[in-house]
């Protein structure tokens, strides 16, 4: 127990380093990783703090200069299966995804048990709608919303569990964004195992109009996640 605690402390130096936390750590994502933690007694709270707080935040409402997202409405079940493809080398692993690269490092040590921990622990933080960051065409994003995205992420985008689909309401727009680049890209979704990255980056090349994706992130950044 003492040898696995201690490279999971080298490891989140390391990684702390790299994501530019200490000294040229924002602000706001400094005082986000100062605050205590909002369950410290919950089963998944000491790998919350040891793997997730720095960047994500206290109330897991993420940091936008570390590339690090809200994570609040997220089904534990898509939570626990991320953490999962980035532990084994399913996500993360382009070479030019490099914030993906890095949760991949996060990640490795995590044992089934705590990232169940985790993602239970992160399910219990309270629901936050992120600060709107895109401006876009709301009517217009709606539009695409309904008839490309809805039939898999609801048209509320709270999901679909049974499609195994993650909400969307509730994610950062920035994130929304970034990710459909990476599909789209191939910077994600393109390993075999991956079946529902593989899905999204079938359909990634459907839109290729920045200023339509900014749309569609942009409302999806007024839809409330789920209470």
């Amino acid at each position: 127990m003492k040898i696995k605690t201690t490279c999971r402390t080298v490891l989140t130096v390391i990684l702390l380093a790299l994501w530019g936390c200490g000294e040229t750590q924002s602000p706001a994502s400094t005082a986000a990783a100062s605050q205590a933690l909002i369950n410290p007694q919950h089963a998944g709270a000491s790998e919350y703090a040891a793997q997730c707080l720095s960047c994500h935040g206290a109330q897991g409402i993420g940091e936008a200069s570390l590339q690090a997202p809200a994570l609040t409405s997220l089904d534990p079940i898509y939570v626990a299966r991320q953490l999962r493809h980035f532990r084994d080398g399913i996500r993360g692993a382009h070479p030019d995804d490099t914030h993906g690269a890095m949760m991949a490092a996060s990640s490795a040590a995590l044992s089934d048990n705590s990232i169940s921990d985790l993602a239970a622990y992160i399910d219990a933080l309270p629901n936050v709608l992120p600060p709107a960051t895109i401006k876009g065409d709301l009517a217009q994003g709606e539009d695409y919303h309904q008839n490309l995205c809805s039939a898999c992420h609801g048209s509320n985008a709270l999901g679909n569990v049974a499609l195994e689909a993650p909400a969307l309401a509730g994610l950062n727009d920035w994130y929304v964004l970034s990710q459909y680049e990476k599909f789209r890209g191939g910077l994600r979704g393109s390993h075999p195992e991956d079946r529902w990255g593989v899905q999204m980056v079938r359909l990634a090349p459907s839109i290729t109009d920045s200023d339509v994706l900014e749309s569609i992130a942009a409302y999806l950044a007024t839809l409330p996640p789920e209470a």
